[in-house]
């Protein structure tokens, strides 16, 4: 039962405690930040599965939002800047748009547990939508201003809530001694089970805020697109949510195993046995003194170790991941919900200059000879790695657009190729999109850039980018199909062209650009095949038996 307004602003009763919010939009929305889900994952809590807050009676203010996680902020930079050198301003707005991301304020914390709820002020069982944000699963969170300047979403008629989790070595370092603590004898996806832990506290306590705990939509962007692909296939999450969208779904880490080295990977425990060493040295009892060392000290060791460090994403456990999201899919293991999954044409574009031109899998900074030998290690064969060639002319020899093309599709076009067609293979309903609407500068060089269709779904912008004059038609569309699959598991909203299923037989995708947004055939990409094939034969290499026919 949602509570009565209080003259500081609406308060409604949690099974933690009463909470406050405040209003905004002219009275329309109600916004509650910061709520906590979790009890704050300090001292002893550090590295364990999330637990029960403790409960409060006093009104707990929740007007403004709560710490984000602590970042590592490499690729997160690096990333921002090839961004404002691509969006083709000139060169002052450049240097005016890097200082104010720059000076953006943040606050890091292990107490970053909360999360964020806007609702239509006094809306009762409507959909929910819960945003899992990107950041290669160490960087980023829920209440960045990109997904808050506007309230589009919650106009239409939902509830949104955006979610913090443990990210990087905080939330996915794996250990022996963490394994020994563990009833199930696995460690390493906390942040993981923090997104569950935030599933559970909506199932327990959207209806007070307005929302039907019946009705939830998990969606998220590259490292939340990735989660949304791993809650589809953690038994941890299963009821908790009752259809999924997954937006450039990334591959960072995605062969990586608790005990296992795969490619170029080290197992999650040696890893984390090779930091807790570099950290704390050598002996028994390297998780006590780990966990008394000071966070930041911490962090700046996590920033500085690259290649240990890399490690420290989701990782294949046999119990809260049992496999890979790809493997699931192929083996017909994934949660038979509908499925909304598509990626950009552009995604390479910011990602190619910092990343192994092979794939995630990769140390960034490999010699030329060492590249040669990742492509046969990732593809299996030479015959397959001449395939690979074929279908990026110029890659073999390095040349930007060919390694472009090639990141994009291997980090992303692939994970969406297969997951699709074994989705709708299996019978759950499935839609597939394209998103290709470029920045509206004729100098830009991003073109449909990694994360670009976030700002059409939220209605947001940057500071300082211009937006094209027919940039908003296209953010109402793209909205309007958020919204009304949330709502309904169908992509159907009047006035909007049909969204078909994705089906085999004849595979058509939703195509968003600007003018218009329309269905097209999915054309039969070479590359995508050959990547399919690859995951297939990892799939079987690391756990026999695939749902083969599906690619």
């Amino acid at each position: 039962m949602r509570s009565p307004m209080s003259k500081n602003g609406p308060v409604v009763q949690t099974t933690a405690g009463p909470v406050r919010g405040k209003r905004r939009s002219k009275g329309r929305i109600t916004l509650f930040a910061g709520v906590p889900y979790a009890a704050p994952p300090v001292g002893d809590l550090r590295w364990r599965p999330p637990q029960p807050v403790t409960s409060w009676s006093e009104t707990l203010d929740c007007t403004k939002p709560g710490p984000m996680a602590y970042q590592r902020k490499l690729n997160f930079d690096a990333f921002f800047a090839n961004l404002v050198e691509g969006l083709g301003l000139s060169k002052p707005r450049q240097r005016t748009l890097k200082a104010a991301l720059k000076a953006v304020p943040t606050k890091e914390s292990e107490d970053c547990l909360h999360l964020n709820v806007r609702a239509p002020t006094g809306g009762t069982d409507l959909p929910v939508m819960v945003w899992i944000h990107g950041g290669d699963h160490s960087d980023g969170s829920g209440s960045e201003p990109l997904y808050h300047s506007s309230d589009a979403l919650p106009e239409r008629g939902c509830v949104l809530v955006t979610i913090n989790y443990r990210l990087g070595m905080f939330g996915f370092m794996a250990h022996p001694e963490l394994s020994a603590e563990s009833p199930e004898g696995v460690s390493g996806n906390y942040g993981l089970l923090d997104q569950i832990a935030a599933l559970e506290w909506v199932r327990d306590n959207i209806a007070a805020f307005g929302g039907d705990p019946s009705n939830v939509t998990i969606f998220g962007e590259s490292a939340g697109g990735q989660a949304t692909l791993n809650l589809m296939t953690s038994p941890r999450a299963r009821g908790l949510f009752h259809r999924a969208i997954a937006q450039s779904p990334s591959d960072s880490g995605r062969w990586l195993h608790l005990d296992l080295p795969v490619m170029a990977l080290d197992s999650a425990l040696d890893a984390g046995v090779a930091f807790a060493t570099a950290a704390v040295g050598s002996s028994d009892g390297q998780l006590g003194r780990m966990r008394a060392l000071d966070p930041e000290a911490l962090s700046e060791m996590y920033r500085e170790r690259i290649d240990q460090a890399r490690h420290f994403y989701p990782v294949v456990d046999g119990e809260i991941l049992p496999t890979t999201p790809l493997s699931a899919f192929l083996r017909n293991a994934q949660a038979p919900v509908p499925l909304m999954i598509g990626y950009n044409a552009d995604e390479g574009t910011l990602l190619a200059p910092f990343c192994n031109p092979v794939g995630a899998e990769f140390p960034p900074d490999a010699t030329t000879d060492q590249i040669a030998g990742h492509y046969e290690m990732s593809y299996g064969s030479a015959d397959e790695v001449a395939a690979v060639f074929d279908a990026y002319p110029g890659l073999e020899s390095g040349e930007p657009r060919a390694v472009i093309d090639h990141i994009g599709d291997h980090m992303f076009g692939a994970h969406v190729d297969v997951v699709s067609k074994c989705h709708a293979f299996a019978g759950h309903p499935t839609y597939r999109y394209h998103f290709r609407a470029v920045p509206a500068s004729p100098t830009q060089t991003a073109g449909a850039f990694h994360a670009a269709e976030v700002l059409n779904v939220f209605d947001s912008t940057l500071p300082l980018m211009t937006s094209a004059d027919d940039n908003h038609l296209l953010s109402r569309a793209m909205g309007d199909y958020w919204f009304a699959f949330a709502a309904t598991g169908v992509p159907t909203t009047p006035g909007r062209e049909p969204w078909p299923l994705y089906d085999q037989a004849h595979p058509q995708q939703m195509v968003f650009d600007r003018p218009t947004s329309a269905v097209e055939d999915c054309p039969d990409q070479a590359g995508l095949n050959i990547m399919g094939r690859r995951a297939q034969r990892l799939t079987e290499e690391l756990a026999p038996s695939s749902h083969a026919d599906a690619v």
